[in-house]
């Protein structure tokens, strides 16, 4: 057990720390992480990734896991034995597990290292068969609690993985509010080399079937027919493949369509967006949705996974559903015909992001859950005792 008064320890670990959401909100938790009460560890299982700066920035002890491998190879059990050894070394109080790889090996590793609580975090609703679902179940069922970032991912994962509802924990995802934030006095849209008076709807992805990278083609060239000369933005490290470079090419499309690559200045390229697009075949609950509408930007999504539980249909944005080329076209013509009510949803949009979604609130509620559970097995931090058993 803890000494009354010294903070928890909480070792987090991940297989990469590449640009995507997961490792965004772990980069905030690691930053608003209360450092009188716990004491926050990064453990990258691959040692990789172009976040690492931006973890070690936060002035977070970061290590590498050494795990250079997945679980159909034989490598994997040495690898494991090594990071329960490390685990050990560390004596963490909690280590919480983030991705399908950490969520398995990272929970054995940790059971191995006798650590009293261990969580898996899961943030997606992508369907898993054969040694991913395996992997994933074992990562559940050895852990304490299930944290989850929407209802429709803890749905999800009962259903998929089987998981238990009452071991899951839904904690939103949350975005830093006063980062993003609506900025004025500057032309945005220029300063990306487009043309600041016509309009612009975005995407922020990576390249991926899953992300719906072509609907959102599609639909622009249709959105075009109503709206001439309305700009498409993809910000992200995109590289179109042929076929999807020759349809923008036929949809006259292509002086209009800007690839932006990946950007560290989000809150600016956001403002130079009148619309933001979800187009993704699965999400758990996405992050530039709730950045784009923190930039008081309408928002035009897939309805999936937690989507729904953030855009309020017709009020924050419009919901279509994913897989669709001609209901997304329509959303996007639709809300580019009213610029009043454009405003209107992005404001409201704001609102709901800052009452509910901050990454503030969000870190708050994980502290919470962690103290919960370490209590629950007698570790108390920051000198909290428990409270006197009552006299019989």
């Amino acid at each position: 057990m803890n000494p009354a008064g010294k903070r928890l320890k909480i070792l987090y670990t991940i297989n990469r720390m590449d640009v995507g959401g997961s490792q965004t909100h772990l980069v905030q938790v690691l930053r608003l992480l209360d450092r009188d009460r716990f004491e926050p560890v990064l453990c990258v299982l691959s040692g990789e990734g172009n976040l690492l700066s931006a973890a070690e920035a936060t002035e977070v002890r970061v290590v590498d896991g050494k795990v250079r491998t997945g679980f159909k190879s034989p490598k994997v059990i040495p690898a494991t034995l090594a990071l329960s050894r490390f685990i050990r070394s560390e004596s963490p109080d909690i280590v919480h597990n983030y991705l399908l790889r950490a969520n398995a090996v990272g929970s054995v590793a940790a059971r191995l290292a006798g650590v009293p609580v261990v969580l898996v975090s899961k943030r997606g609703c992508h369907e898993m068969r054969g040694w991913e679902l395996a992997g994933a179940r074992l990562g559940n069922s050895l852990s304490d609690c299930v944290t989850t970032n929407a209802e429709a991912v803890r749905e999800f994962v009962h259903v998929d993985e089987s998981c238990p509802r009452e071991k899951m924990v839904v904690i939103p995802s949350g975005i830093d509010t006063e980062r993003f934030q609506p900025l004025a006095g500057e032309d945005f849209k220029s300063r990306l080399g487009l043309a600041p008076d016509r309009p612009v709807v975005g995407i922020v992805t990576r390249m991926r079937v899953r992300k719906g990278v072509e609907e959102f083609l599609a639909a622009m060239i249709e959105v075009r027919k109503r709206h001439p000369g309305t700009q498409a933005v993809i910000v992200g490290e995109v590289e179109l493949p042929e076929d999807l470079i020759a349809m923008v090419a036929d949809g006259g499309m292509a002086d209009d369509l800007h690839l932006l690559g990946r950007r560290s200045d989000m809150p600016e390229v956001l403002s130079a967006f009148d619309i933001f697009v979800l187009s993704s075949h699965d999400e758990g609950m996405s992050n530039a949705i709730l950045e784009a509408m923190a930039m008081e930007k309408p928002v035009v999504a897939t309805d999936v996974g937690g989507t729904g539980e953030v855009i309020a249909e017709g009020v924050t944005g419009r919901l279509v559903p994913p897989k669709t080329v001609a209901p997304l076209a329509e959303a996007i013509a639709d809300v580019l015909d009213d610029e009043e009510r454009m405003r209107a949803m992005g404001k409201t949009g704001r609102e709901v992001v800052v009452d509910g979604f901050s990454s503030f609130s969000m870190v708050r509620q994980m502290e919470s859950l962690y103290e919960d559970l370490a209590g629950a097995k007698g570790i108390h931090s920051h000198g909290v005792e428990p409270a006197p058993s009552p006299v019989q």
